[in-house]
């Protein structure tokens, strides 16, 4: 949407070829398919990027969800990922995935990290 990618997670292929999602999508919406990334290495390095920024991460409150942690189970990196979560004081919910702007999104992992911010010297 508006030169964006957005994850919309398929819930079921119909006998008629038709799709069900697990979030409402407006007729016409262009469907793309997209080729997952590691999700370890993409959450290390988003851990990572904000630790840097931060200087520092004290814990992140963060929302995950459910689908992302089927994803995880089935692709067997779930006890990776919970190990990346709590080296970096992951607490949180698990969600049905996120509200942006109007799109339900899902397989997201949204959080606010709490850190020290190093002053300039």
């Amino acid at each position: 949407m508006g030169g964006e990618f957005y994850c919309r997670s398929i819930q079921k292929m119909h006998a008629d070829g038709s799709l069900s999602f697990f979030c409402a999508i407006d007729d016409g919406v262009v469907l793309s398919i997209a080729q997952p990334k590691n999700m370890v290495e993409s959450t290390r390095a988003a851990f990572r990027d904000v630790e840097e920024r931060l200087g520092g991460i004290d814990m992140i409150l963060g929302f995950d969800c459910v689908l992302r942690r089927l994803d995880a189970l089935n692709r067997q990196v779930f006890r990776e990922i919970s190990e990346l979560y709590k080296v970096n004081n992951v607490i949180g919910f698990g969600t049905y995935g996120e509200q942006y702007r109007s799109m339900h999104l899902n397989q997201t992992f949204t959080g606010i990290a709490f850190g020290e911010r190093q002053a300039a010297e």
